[in-house]
Formats: structure tokens, C-alpha cells, sequence
């Protein structure tokens, strides 16, 4: 498995059918862009052994947890369908050598301001073998 981290992200952008394209980074939210913007984030990463075996090292399975934020400047149905995007990518297709765990609902993270940034995050959780 390669970082999936990058792996959620080339999957974001490579089934996105909206018609605008935001910016995709596994960097934090840039307010400077006036641009939308779709961010991975890693949270946390667990390894879990997968039984016993003295003859050889037995394979492991890594779960992981990823923040998918949708950010959005002043416009919040450009948000809202940005996040159902995100849900019909993540519902559809899996990264290459994982499975999803789980997909947790929206939550709506707003931030008060001039105009104001509408955000809303997704938890996905990505198992894989190595």
C-alpha cells in the first residue's frame, strides 16, 4: 500500500465529476485561496497483529483514520455539494490495496469571518496488509 493518504486524494481526484474543480492537499485548509479546497489529514494509524505463527513473521493489518474536510469561501451549497462528491467517491470506489473500515456522517465545521468559510468533515477509516 502506498501512503494512503495520497491514495485518497489521487482517488478524490480522479473520480471528481462536479463541475468545478477545488484544490486537493493533504496540506491544511490555505486561506489565502479563494478557490475551494478538499484537505486529507491523518489522525491516527493502529497496527493489528493477525494471529500466531513462529515460523514466520506473520502479516500485519494497519487501520488508519483520515479527516476528509470540504472548504468552501462564502458559499455554502458550493460546500454542501462538494461533501456529497466526496461521499459518492468514497462510496463508489476504494483506494488501490485497502478497503474502507468505516465512513463516519458530515459534520459541519464553519468558521465565522468576512465572508465566512463553510467546512464540513468526514472521518474515514482505510484498513490495508503488509
Amino acid at each position: 500500500m502506498t501512503d494512503p493518504k495520497a491514495a485518497i486524494l489521487a482517488l478524490l481526484e480522479e473520480h471528481w465529476a462536479l463541475d468545478f474543480r477545488p484544490l486537493f492537499t493533504g496540506e491544511w485548509f490555505d486561506g489565502r485561496e479563494d478557490s475551494p479546497q478538499v484537505t486529507v489529514s491523518h489522525l491516527v494509524t493502529r497496527p493489528e497483529p493477525l494471529g500466531f505463527s513462529d515460523a514466520s513473521p506473520s502479516p500485519r493489518r494497519f487501520r488508519a483514520t483520515y479527516a476528509v474536510d470540504v472548504w468552501s469561501r462564502g458559499d455554502q451549497d458550493r460546500r454542501y455539494r462538494m461533501a456529497r462528491e466526496v461521499d459518492r467517491v468514497l462510496h463508489g470506489h476504494a483506494p488501490e490495496g485497502a478497503e474502507w473500515a468505516d465512513v463516519s456522517d458530515w459534520a459541519d465545521l464553519d468558521e465565522v469571518g468576512d465572508p465566512p468559510v463553510y467546512r464540513g468533515r468526514i472521518r474515514a477509516g482505510v484498513l490495508w496488509y503488509e
